[in-house]
């Protein structure tokens, strides 16, 4: 990690009691990202089509994570720019734990409930519990994994990344602007990771 990314990443640790009772007995964790770092990527059919400039502001730029690790949920609030007026939204969020990683998926598409799924090794994982919300007055989106999805770890590392696809008249040119909640970069075959977070 680059001594300017460290100098953006806040680390909280909220006493227990301290903690709304939903959190009690968990650690809380809030990470920054810095606002207007969100990409372009895509594909282009042509070699002279090209690719459109990052809306401002974009769906997609995550500026803040908070995560609370308690015994039964992993609670984890994404905090965007501004998705007011959002249509089409996805997000992955990597879980690293000492036992391996998880993928908690989620895709918003107007006019119809928040999908979410949960994955191990690329095969699905039962998690019935599993809850996700647009909260678009807020400009945030919260997830909540029951511990027990993921073999109740005694701790967590967190990986995120936000997708929204951008309209475009060229037929040749699909994309989408896309954030990594833990780097001012992005890099499409890995996504940043934050601090552990301990089980409360």
């Amino acid at each position: 990690m680059s001594p300017r990314l460290g100098l953006r990443l806040v680390a909280l640790i909220v006493p227990a009691a301290l903690l709304a009772p939903v959190a009690a007995h968990a650690e809380k964790v809030v990470t920054h990202d810095p606002a207007g770092d969100a990409t372009v990527v895509g594909w282009l059919a042509e070699e002279d089509a090209e690719l459109p400039p990052v809306p401002d502001p974009s769906a997609a730029d995550i500026v803040r994570t908070v995560a609370a690790h308690g015994d039964r949920r992993l609670s984890i609030t994404v905090h965007f720019t501004e998705l007011a007026g959002v249509r089409d939204h996805s997000m992955q969020v990597l879980v690293r734990t000492p036992s391996g990683a998880y993928r908690v998926d989620l895709d918003k598409e107007e006019g119809r409930r928040v999908r979410s799924t949960i994955t191990r090794n690329r095969e699905a994982v039962d998690c019935r519990a599993l809850r996700a919300r647009y909260d678009t007055g807020a400009d945030a989106v919260a997830v909540s994994v029951p511990t027990a999805c993921l073999s109740s770890p005694r701790w967590v590392r967190l990986g995120i990344k936000a997708f929204a696809p951008l309209a475009t008249t060229d037929p040749a040119v699909l994309a989408s602007t896309v954030d990594d909640g833990h780097r001012d970069t992005v890099r499409l075959m890995s996504v940043g990771a934050g601090p552990r977070i301990h089980r409360g």
